[in-house]
């Protein structure tokens, strides 16, 4: 099992019937330093308080499991107002919600949206967003996604 891994299992069991829920883990190298940085979430957002708990929580665990052998930094955040929607099931979860999406190809003219999402039947997206002044609809397949992220809306 990678470090990843077990860390996601540890979060995971941490996070067992509470409000919070593991969005991510990664465990990278910058420079000479590596950073464990693990993201949760929770209905609402994280505070910076529930940050300092399971931050403390989660080394607790860590340093009684003690596998990571490298000297790292732990970092624990939320994913971020503007996340990534990484499945289709996310983004079904995010009906009603503001959206950037990048495609692959173009449709309907452009590359590019900023909108709302409708719905998500089967593997298709329906949103709504602007062309200038022209408030469209359209569908776009999931596979076609090259990027799909929440969006603030101005």
């Amino acid at each position: 099992m990678s470090i990843v891994e077990k860390v996601k299992a540890i979060s995971d069991e941490q996070t067992k019937d509470t409000e919070y829920s593991l969005y991510d883990v990664e465990y990278v190298k910058e420079g000479n330093e590596y950073f464990l940085r693990v993201y949760f979430d929770k209905d609402g957002g994280l505070t910076l308080d529930d940050c300092v708990v399971l931050s403390e929580r989660l080394a607790l665990e860590l340093d009684k499991e003690d596998f990571i052998s490298d000297k790292y930094y732990l970092e624990v955040s939320s994913p971020g107002i503007e996340r990534d929607l990484r499945s289709l099931i996310e983004v079904a979860n995010s009906v009603g919600k503001h959206v950037y999406i990048k495609t692959y190809e173009k449709i309907d003219n452009q590359k590019e949206f900023y909108g709302d999402i409708l719905e998500v039947v089967d593997n298709e997206i329906a949103i709504e967003y602007k062309d200038k002044a022209r408030v469209k609809k359209t569908k776009i397949n999931y596979e076609k996604i090259a990027k799909i992220r929440l969006a603030v809306k101005f």
